[in-house]
């Protein structure tokens, strides 16, 4: 199945359990926020790390009472069984770690059951070339999300709500000087404000210009 897109309604802000929705990860907030109603049973969202794909898997678990989320290093065959237990089996982390037949397996099971499965993972898994050619036939079902890198908005949004939360205010001028010096991914900003609050803290200093560069120059 080809890659699923949404057109975004820039007059609209979404914001959900702290996570930002923009134009580059509107189309994945909308099918999580749409199901069951999804064009096909089996997602793949893919994004660079720190993106919100596992975020939008802890809303999607709130929608679905029978449903597992576990991490792709921890897949063992009994995921097939349990397969019976649950509505939704969410897959995180996949980095073409789980071997190739018990991934068919669990396609298999998740057919005849019809039940759903979503797979994060960094890129898509629709560029894997997987040796067992009956694999290959059913990730070609998948429906394939991706999640873009954040925006300038939506990092401004991040640094200003993630600040004011802690009851710090932030210049425009100084929010421009954050985006444009720390790398442009969700991982990175969120750990940024997250050291340069705790150098704050530690120091008595207030967020200024020097202390957002010593944080960068660490």
């Amino acid at each position: 199945m080809s890659q699923l897109t949404f057109k975004f309604p820039f007059s609209k802000k979404f914001y959900e359990q702290d996570f930002y929705v923009s134009s580059n990860n509107f189309s994945a907030f909308k099918l999580i926020d749409s199901w069951p109603n999804w064009p096909g049973k089996w997602l793949n969202i893919f994004g660079e790390s720190g993106s919100g794909k596992t975020h939008l898997s802890k809303i999607l678990e709130k929608k679905i009472r029978r449903i597992k989320l576990i991490n792709a290093k921890d897949i063992t065959e009994n995921i097939v069984e349990e397969l019976n237990n649950i509505d939704c089996l969410i897959i995180d982390n996949f980095e073409n770690n789980i071997n190739e037949n018990l991934f068919y397996s669990i396609f298999n099971q998740s057919k005849q059951l019809d039940n759903y499965i979503l797979i994060n993972s960094k890129k898509s898994i629709k560029n894997i070339n997987f040796n067992l050619k009956d694999l290959s036939s059913r990730i070609s079902s998948l429906i394939f999300i991706g999640i873009e890198l954040p925006t300038d908005d939506l990092l401004k949004v991040i640094i200003t709500k993630t600040l004011s939360d802690k009851q710090i205010n932030v210049s425009p001028k100084l929010a421009d000087f954050i985006i444009n010096n720390v790398e442009r991914s969700y991982e990175k900003m969120f750990k940024f404000l997250k050291d340069v609050d705790e150098l704050s803290l530690s120091t008595g200093k207030s967020i200024n210009i020097n202390l957002i560069k010593k944080v960068i120059n660490q």
